[in-house]
């Protein structure tokens, strides 16, 4: 409940700081005194739309606070909004989101105005109406279906998208194989082109090559020209030499190893140029073949824009595609069946929906009735028609209309063809007394609850908000002494001007105050006597029914 609210420069609103009590708080005040500016600020701090143009004149911020207990923990809700625009939000002195704000507030503080009314007279709404009366049956449930809703649109999605995708490959699956197989038959090897062009290099450079490989070749290992001494006959003579003195000395011997290592590797490199200079030997039929090999792969890399590497990876996968749709039917088969089986889990979840809907429905529509009776309805009928569509949503395939006659042999209408803005609001109250009892919010604020009704319908009205307060606070903005006399405690708003500035104030009524502005609704004035008996009376009226 809501046990202190402070307002600084909203709007009309210098200062204002209240205590509502743990009941039925009516608020009244003529016409302009700030009533509505109240609602809308709390309305704000409680998570609402910030308009800066709120900000009272000359200030630069506005201030909303509403303090209080939710489920017996302490809760102090802030709202600081900018005159530059920005506003700040706070959770018992920690900056929080609006989101937090919000649902911190959700089962907290149920704020009603006449937009409400539009709410229900709305048939998209009375499924959730519906839902939320016994809603520790219904939520779980409905989180059930939701989850299955959701996995089935995922798996159909899944489906038709393979659909899809089998189409299009379908057309593409002559062109997949055909640039396969082009490719395969080019039967590309990494590297390929970088070893067909240094062997081409070397084909067109042949005599000059081996001219340098046949002279190396005889400098290291002899001459057929009646050269003396090769390179390795002398390196073999001084590794000879080291080696048989190699035992005198780590130095010597040294020399020794790293002489006989520099002879093998000559050696080494002796052979490969004499293997190199006998495959010195091409031919111009061997030179064409390589610059037409060369040439295919390089065709090959400007077609597809890629290097080799980049080809066989296309290659791959078009082979993989290729492969995929062969086995469409088979991956269909898998999905469809994953679908169906998912579409049927959620129609059996549907109906235990829709047979658990109805069943509550049931129950609903007898408190409707019974509340409606309170509330001078009388031998109304009231039904909740429930019909079945031919697609599951995510809150199932029931569509919930509230019928209603308001008189004796008039047939069953929507609630739409109500035209009495009276009953709307009568109608409204008795679904949110319903309804309210099974939620756990634990503050209800209704502004104009009283539009359309006067008379002994607003005493019956007072006396419902009254049994509603018994077991959670109700704050009620009303202009009805019929209403304000049922109250615990009344609150009078007033307005005045100084210096052109108008200022909006709250005066918490002792008994002697509720008498006099009771009087006051009734006749304009507290001074008629007249007025103020039938306050007293009236007031009196309240508490006799509310304690029989």
């Amino acid at each position: 409940m809501i046990d202190r609210i402070i307002i600084d420069n909203f709007a009309t609103i210098e200062h204002l700081s209240f205590d509502p009590g743990a009941g039925f708080n009516v608020i009244t005040g003529e016409t302009g005194a700030g009533k509505s500016v109240l609602v809308t600020a709390v309305s704000t701090v409680l998570g609402g739309r910030a308009d800066t143009s709120m900000v009272r004149t000359g200030a630069d911020r506005a201030f909303i606070q509403i303090a209080g207990t939710k489920a017996g923990e302490d809760v102090i809700i802030s709202r600081e909004i900018m005159a530059g625009g920005k506003s700040v939000s706070k959770l018992n002195g920690e900056m929080v989101t609006l989101g937090q704000i919000r649902d911190v507030c959700s089962d907290w503080v149920d704020i009603h105005g006449q937009y409400d009314n539009q709410q229900i007279l709305d048939p998209e709404n009375h499924i959730h109406i519906t839902d939320c009366f016994h809603a520790e049956a219904t939520a779980p449930e409905l989180e059930k279906l939701r989850a299955l809703y959701d996995e089935y649109r995922a798996a159909k999605k899944e489906y038709d998208d393979l659909l899809k995708e089998e189409a299009g490959a379908l057309q593409q699956q002559d062109f997949y194989r055909f640039e396969h197989d082009y490719i395969s038959g080019l039967d590309l090897k990494p590297g390929e082109d970088d070893e067909l062009r240094e062997r081409l290099s070397m084909m067109k450079n042949s005599a000059k090559i081996y001219e340098a490989v046949r002279s190396s070749y005889d400098a290291l290992s002899g001459s057929e020209y009646g050269q003396e001494a090769s390179v390795l006959s002398v390196l073999g003579h001084v590794t000879s030499e080291l080696s048989g003195i190699s035992g005198y000395s780590d130095q010597i011997a040294e020399m020794s190893s790293q002489a006989s290592e520099a002879y093998y590797a000559l050696d080494d490199i002796a052979s490969r140029l004499r293997d190199m200079a006998a495959s010195l030997d091409f031919s111009e039929a061997d030179m064409d073949a390589v610059s037409e090999r060369l040439a295919v792969i390089e065709d090959a890399k400007r077609k597809y824009k890629k290097d080799i590497d980049g080809i066989i990876g296309y290659m791959e996968e078009l082979a993989s595609k290729l492969g995929m749709i062969e086995n469409f039917d088979q991956e269909k088969a898998r999905l469809r069946e994953t679908a169906d089986k998912k579409q049927e889990a959620l129609k059996d979840q549907a109906e235990h929906v829709s047979e658990l809907r109805h069943v509550i429905a049931s129950k609903l529509e007898s408190a409707m009735i019974r509340e409606l009776a309170d509330l001078e309805f009388a031998n109304s009928e009231f039904r909740i028609d429930i019909q079945k569509l031919d697609e599951i949503g995510p809150l199932g395939f029931d569509k919930v209309e509230f019928l209603i006659s308001t008189n004796p042999g008039e047939p069953l209408m929507p609630l739409t063809r109500i035209a009495s803005g009276g009953e709307i609001s009568r109608i409204m109250l008795a679904f949110k007394h319903i309804i309210g009892e099974s939620d756990s919010v634990e503050t209800m604020i209704f502004d104009e609850i009283d539009t359309g009704i006067s008379g002994h319908t607003a005493l019956v009205v007072g006396s419902k908000l009254s049994e509603i307060s018994g077991h959670r606070q109700i704050l009620s903005i009303t202009h009805l002494p019929q209403i304000a006399a049922c109250a615990d405690d009344n609150f009078l708003i007033s307005k005045s001007v100084e210096s052109d500035k108008s200022y909006t104030d709250i005066e918490h009524l002792d008994e002697d105050g509720k008498v006099r502005m009771i009087a006051t609704l009734f006749s304009g004035s507290s001074d008629s006597d007249n007025a103020m008996e039938a306050a007293r009376e009236l007031i009196a009226g309240c508490r006799k029914e509310a304690k029989p």
